[in-house]
């Protein structure tokens, strides 16, 4: 089991790097298909989103992919969200969870869908704001295990005026805060396997390199059909996953 945690945190360190995601997304279905329970899958994810977001936004930041001075009230938000979040899933059944993913992927997908690569308008730059939006995806980060960048990326591109894969490198620097703050509070009600998170966390550091890589040289319109695709691929592991069993 150990391996194939390895292998699969290679997997979700280079869908990470490449769509601007924490993993979760990725490392939930795959680790309930793995056998491991909804609650335990989230612990898990977690603790992976938390080493690879990290080393990613190192990446990003290196690259001046964008600036933290603004961006940073996102995360601001996003962790009291996270805290928030991370208590709900100590409260509510795991099927009502596994619903709010499946959910949570299909309002991404149909946002991606609709949104236009190339900005419309200016970029929208208001902190009060920036740390309400971190706040209430922070809640779902930490109730479903998700970096939260899935919700991220749209509304920026959408709403706020930012180009894709700026929004994507956002997406995943937003996830480090949230991460942090998850990984805390599900420590804390005694909900984290730090075995299985080491080792998954051990490939995604690996495969968070090339993920940016590829993102950084693919053209923007490409790259918003791999979203688009991915964000199909998830969708429908997580539907028969629920529907079937």
């Amino acid at each position: 089991m150990d391996i194939m945690l390895i292998l699969v945190g290679i997997l979700v360190g280079g869908l990470s790097g490449f769509f601007g995601i924490g993993g979760g997304t990725v490392s939930v279905p795959i680790l309930l298909y793995l056998g491991f329970d909804i609650k335990e899958a989230i612990g898990i994810s977690v603790f992976q989103m938390l080493i690879s977001s990290y080393v990613g936004s190192l990446i990003h930041r290196k690259k001046q992919t964008y600036t933290a001075s603004d961006i940073k009230f996102f995360g601001i938000g996003g962790i009291a969200g996270a805290i928030v979040g991370s208590y709900l899933v100590k409260i509510l059944n795991s099927s009502v969870l596994e619903w709010l993913f499946l959910s949570l992927v299909l309002f991404t997908l149909i946002k991606l869908f609709l949104s236009n690569p190339a900005p419309t308008h200016g970029e929208v730059v208001n902190r009060p704001l920036y740390s309400a939006i971190g706040g209430g995806i922070g809640i779902f980060s930490g109730m479903l295990g998700i970096g939260g960048s899935i919700l991220m990326t749209p509304i920026l591109v959408s709403f706020l005026g930012f180009p894709l894969k700026k929004a994507s490198a956002v997406g995943l620097f937003f996830v480090m805060f949230t991460s942090i703050s998850s990984f805390i509070t599900l420590s804390y009600f005694g909900m984290m396997n730090f075995h299985a998170g080491a080792f998954m966390a051990l490939g995604s550091v690996g495969g968070i390199f090339v993920g940016i890589w590829l993102m950084n040289i693919m053209k923007v319109t490409h790259y918003k059909t791999f979203l688009v695709i991915f964000y199909i691929i998830i969708f429908l592991m997580t539907a028969n996953k629920l529907i079937l069993g």
